[in-house]
C-alpha cells in the first residue's frame, strides 16, 4: 500500500539535538498528533494522528539525519492507518498536511529560539551558507538573479535614459527592474506624474476651452492607465514569484511524484488568490505571518476564525 503514503523532506540550519527537541516541543502543539515514541540517540520519531473527519488516523515515523555540525535532514513518511480497503485512499490531502503541519510547526520554535541570539540571526539570513547545501531562500534568490540579469530592464543605465526620453517604457522597466528600490520607483513615477501634468497645463494657456477639457480628460485616462498598469505589472511579477517558490518546494517535497507536485502547487495557487480577493485586517495579517508560503492554511484558518468569531457574537 505504499501508493497511499505521503512523503516529505526538508532540511534545517541547526544541529540534530536542537532540530530534535524542537519537533519534541511542536508535535504536541498540532492539533490531532501525538507522540507514541521519540529516540534521541537514533533520532527517530513515531507519531500518531487520530481520526479527523478526512481519515481513520495516520501513522508518522519520523527520521532525523546530521548531514552536517549545524544542518540536519528531516524525513517524514504519513500513511494512514486502515489502508485502501477501508477509506485509506481518500485521504482528502491530510497525510501531506500531517507533513506540513510537522515541518511548518519545527521551523516556527527554531525561529523564535533563534531570535535570542542576534548574531546568529543575520548569520542564517544575510550570510551564503559555506557547504553545498544552499538553503531554500538563496536558492530562490540564485534562480531569480540567474533568469533576470540579462534582461534589458535590469540595466540601470537603460531605465534611466528612457525614463528621460521615453517614460511610458521607462516606467515598466523601472517597476520591472529588481535591482532600484522601492522608495526610488515612487518617487520617479510622482516626478513624471507631475511634469506631464505641468506640459499639460502649459498647453492649456493657449486651448480653447473645449480642447482644454478635452486634454484634462486626456491627461487623466493617461495618468490613470499608468498607475493601473503599474499596479497591475507588479502583482503579476509578485504572483510569478510566488509560483516560482511553490514549484520548488513541490519539488523539493515530492521529488518524484508530479501529479501531487501538480495538484498541490494548483490548490495553493487557488488560495493564494482567495485571499488576495480578503480585505487586509487583523486575522488575515496573523495567517500570513503564520504560514507565508501555505496559502491553502491561510484560508483555512482564516475561515474558521470568521466563523468562530460570528458564533461568538
Amino acid at each position: 500500500m505504499a501508493f497511499l503514503d505521503h512523503n516529505g523532506e526538508s532540511e534545517f540550519p541547526m544541529s540534530k539535538d536542537k532540530v530534535f527537541e524542537a519537533m519534541k516541543k511542536a508535535i504536541p502543539t498540532i492539533n490531532g498528533l501525538k507522540i507514541e515514541s521519540a529516540d534521541r540517540l537514533q533520532g527517530r520519531f513515531v507519531v500518531k494522528a487520530g481520526v479527523s473527519l478526512h481519515s481513520w488516523g495516520e501513522n508518522i515515523p519520523i527520521q532525523l539525519s546530521e548531514i552536517s555540525e549545524n544542518r540536519t535532514k528531516v524525513q517524514i513518511t504519513s500513511s494512514p492507518k486502515t489502508g485502501i480497503m477501508f477509506g485509506g485512499a481518500f485521504d482528502m490531502g491530510k497525510n501531506r498536511k500531517n507533513i506540513e503541519n510537522i515541518l511548518s510547526s519545527t521551523s516556527r520554535i527554531l525561529s523564535s529560539e533563534s531570535e535570542t541570539n542576534t548574531s546568529a540571526i543575520k548569520q542564517i539570513n544575510t550570510i551564503q551558507p559555506t557547504n553545498n547545501y544552499p538553503t531554500s531562500q538563496n536558492l530562490n534568490f540564485m534562480e531569480n538573479n540567474n533568469s533576470n540579469s540579462s534582461a534589458w530592464y535590469e540595466k540601470t543605465w537603460l531605465v534611466v535614459i528612457l525614463c528621460i526620453l521615453f517614460f511610458p517604457v521607462g516606467l515598466y522597466a523601472l517597476w520591472k527592474n529588481s535591482s532600484i528600490s522601492k522608495g526610488w520607483k515612487i518617487g520617479v513615477t510622482v516626478i513624471i506624474s507631475l511634469i506631464v501634468i505641468a506640459n499639460l497645463g502649459d498647453k492649456d494657456k493657449t486651448s480653447t476651452p473645449t480642447e482644454t477639457v478635452v486634454q484634462t480628460e486626456q491627461a487623466n485616462d493617461t495618468e490613470i492607465e499608468t498607475v493601473a498598469t503599474v499596479e497591475k505589472d507588479k502583482a503579476d511579477i509578485e504572483k510569478e514569484s510566488i509560483i516560482e517558490k511553490l514549484k520548488a518546494k513541490a519539488n523539493r517535497d515530492w521529488p518524484n511524484d508530479f501529479t501531487t507536485q501538480e495538484f498541490w502547487v494548483n490548490e495553493q495557487i487557488d488560495a493564494y488568490e482567495y485571499m488576495l480577493t480578503i480585505e487586509n485586517n487583523s486575522i488575515k495579517a496573523k495567517a500570513q505571518q503564520d504560514w507565508p508560503l501555505d496559502f491553502t492554511t491561510q484560508k483555512f484558518w482564516y475561515n474558521e476564525q470568521i466563523e468562530a468569531r460570528e458564533r461568538m457574537k
